[in-house]
């Protein structure tokens, strides 16, 4: 028996053992989600995040250097984990990348010319734990796009 049952007028109060069970059933659940799996998806989410921010963001220059008519800027700092945004010579912006990212490569500056083709391909890896993305951009006519990568 879990506790003392308590008679008044005939009616008895208390919990049951199920209902106990089931109680320390739904705390185990709920620890479980906020104690095991919350902690192992927030690198995920900050890589999703910071893959669509940097592939927007590269499609968003490659825009401004055609509607402007002059070749943008975008410099990868890996050891501070952030890149730059040029607009000839001048800082446009600076991007952190969240807690936990990291550029995993060291790919060279990326410059768009007034045409929006690109210096040349590459392939900005970025990488949270074990999870990683790619923004990959074609050589030729300068197609940006996203690539998860599976170990």
């Amino acid at each position: 028996m879990v506790g003392r049952v308590m008679t008044v007028n005939n009616k008895s109060f208390g919990y049951t053992l199920l209902e106990v069970l089931l109680v320390l059933v739904l705390l185990a659940g709920v620890s479980y989600t906020l104690l095991i799996r919350l902690p192992h998806s927030i690198p995920d989410r900050n890589l999703a995040i910071a893959a669509n921010s940097l592939l927007d963001d590269l499609r968003e220059t490659q825009q401004a250097a055609i509607a402007c008519n002059t070749w943008h800027k975008v410099r990868f700092f890996p050891y501070a984990n952030q890149y730059k945004i040029y607009k000839g010579s001048k800082l446009i912006r600076s991007v952190d990348l969240p807690p936990h990212v990291r550029l995993d490569n060291s790919p060279p500056d990326l410059t768009f010319l007034p045409t929006g083709a690109p210096s040349g391909g590459m392939t900005v890896m970025l990488a949270a734990g074990n999870s990683k993305k790619n923004v990959i951009i074609a050589p030729v006519m300068g197609r940006i796009r996203l690539e998860h990568v599976t170990s």
